[in-house]
């Protein structure tokens, strides 16, 4: 007698786990897109360092978190007028909100 349809535990997500590792580009990282990018306008300054904690920045300042380049920060920024600190090389300013708000560029 033969045993037929033998189901092996756990073999979905050891595939699974493989084709999301293909996603990756060399050496573990997530591949970039090609879209704008942010960057801070000239004589602007951020704020101090913040844990992205309610509260966690002085009055007048946002806890934003963002990527210049150098990977992401998260920093207190001033509010409302948070993309009057930064540019995009294509695309426009956009702030997700969320807690800590999140600054992008439009189509990345």
């Amino acid at each position: 007698m033969m045993k037929q349809g033998k189901r092996v535990p756990g073999l979905k997500w050891v595939i699974a786990a493989f084709l999301l590792a293909g996603c990756r580009g060399s050496e573990g990282e997530v591949p970039t897109g090609t879209g704008s990018k942010l960057s801070l306008k000239e004589g602007q300054v951020l704020g101090p360092a913040c844990t992205g904690e309610q509260n966690a920045c002085p009055d007048g300042l946002t806890c934003a978190s963002f990527n210049l380049g150098a990977g992401p920060e998260v920093r207190c920024v001033q509010s409302p007028e948070i993309c009057d600190l930064f540019k995009c090389s294509s695309g426009e300013c956009v702030v997700l909100e969320s807690h800590p708000i999140q600054v992008r560029c439009s189509g990345s």
